[in-house]
This record gives structure tokens, C-alpha cells and sequence, in this order.
């Protein structure tokens, strides 16, 4: 058995793990339900079966030797100690604490602007023109604030990866044009992609078929 990795056919918040598992060159195969998005009872059950919470339980890695973990900041977690991306310096790991809170609040912003669920034209120009300038300028101010390239000294973090997935899944992949003026971000973003096992995953076929979240959904 191999690790499989549980969630849809989507970038969603699958993405930062499937990111942190290739930067760790972790081996993994996706594991879609059957029937898509939404699930059905029957894919519900499977997760309930293996990952025991009778709540969510995906995202959901499985891993090859039986562990298995599941909700998604828990996994990214657990994949960063096990690959070697997690900082064990004390004041690091706050920082890294801190990073990945303001990775989520801009990514649940982000889900607050999508047209298909119900987010106005005024919501999405708020959006656009107010919370990802916000939100990048302090991603930004604290990226300047590192004594390296990456926001915790110089190597890649599961900071990173965190925050670029809430960068550009949920920002400036939906709102073309909107990190023009974060210079030190756009360096930031090509040298996260710059990394081998993140630049391999994203040129595979799996990574192409996914849904990716585009100008669509906030309705351009």
C-alpha cells in the first residue's frame, strides 16, 4: 500500500498539503470519491470507516505504514514534521503558529468571494480591491522582516507553503493582476515554485486534471 491522500478532484484545501507532501518528496496517490463533489453517503461512510470522525474527515492522509490523519491544518502539520519542514526552534514555531492563522483567515476570506456560493458583485469587488491588498501587504511586511528568502530564514517552511497556497489559490490565481506592487511576494512565489518536489508535482498530469480555482469564481 501506498499513502493516499483523500479529498476531490480539487486544489481547495487539498492544495497546501499536496504541496507540502511533494516538497517533502513524500510518495502519494490521490484518492477521489467516487461520484465527485458533493459526496455521497456512501464516500462519507469510507472516510467515517478510516478516518473515524463522525464530523469531516477529509482532507485525510492515509499513510503506507497505517497512520492516518485527518482535518487539514492537523495533516499539513504532520506532513511538515515528518518531511523535515517544520522549524523546531521555539520562536520559529510561534512564527510558523502565526503564519499558517494568517494563511487561513486570508483563505476564508477568499471562500467568502466565490460567485457560486453566493458572493455578491459589491462582496467581490471588496475583495479584489480592499482584502487582498490588505492581506498581501502584511504577508509582505513580515516576508521583508525574514533574515532570508523565505519567511522563516532560508529554507522552505510549511510557512510557506501555507501561505503561498492562500497567495495564489485563493488570491492572485482568482484576481489576475492583484500582487503587481508586491514585488517581494512575487520573487517569494517564483522561488516557492522553484522548488524541485513542488515543481515536479505541479508539471504531473494529477496536478493538471485538478479543478483550479480561476477569474471564474469571482465571476470575471
Amino acid at each position: 500500500m501506498t499513502n493516499k491522500f483523500h479529498y476531490y478532484a480539487a486544489t481547495g484545501r487539498g492544495h497546501a498539503i499536496r504541496l507540502a507532501l511533494s516538497a517533502a518528496n513524500i510518495p502519494f496517490e490521490d484518492e477521489y470519491p467516487k461520484g465527485g463533489f458533493p459526496p455521497t453517503a456512501e464516500a462519507k461512510d469510507l472516510w467515517c470507516s478510516i478516518g473515524k470522525n463522525t464530523t469531516t474527515n477529509v482532507p485525510m492522509l492515509q499513510m503506507a505504514d497505517g497512520r492516518v490523519f485527518t482535518q487539514s491544518s492537523a495533516v499539513l502539520r504532520a506532513v511538515a514534521r515528518i518531511g523535515g519542514l517544520m522549524p523546531t526552534d521555539e520562536g520559529e514555531l510561534y512564527l510558523t503558529d502565526k503564519l499558517l492563522a494568517d494563511a487561513e483567515d486570508l483563505r476564508g476570506e477568499g471562500y467568502k468571494s466565490f460567485v457560486a456560493w453566493g458572493a455578491t458583485e459589491e462582496a467581490v469587488e471588496a475583495f479584489i480591491n480592499k482584502v487582498l491588498p490588505l492581506h498581501f501587504g502584511n504577508l509582505e511586511r513580515q516576508l521583508k522582516e525574514s533574515t532570508g528568502d523565505y519567511f522563516i530564514g532560508d529554507s522552505l517552511t510549511i510557512a510557506d507553503i501555507a501561505c503561498y497556497d492562500a497567495i495564489t489559490n485563493f488570491g492572485s490565481n482568482r484576481a489576475i493582476g492583484s500582487l503587481d506592487g508586491f514585488e517581494t511576494l512575487k520573487a517569494w512565489v517564483d522561488k516557492v515554485e522553484s522548488n524541485e518536489g513542488i515543481k515536479n508535482y505541479m508539471a504531473t498530469e494529477s496536478f493538471a486534471g485538478l479543478w483550479k480555482f480561476g477569474p471564474d469564481t469571482l465571476g470575471k
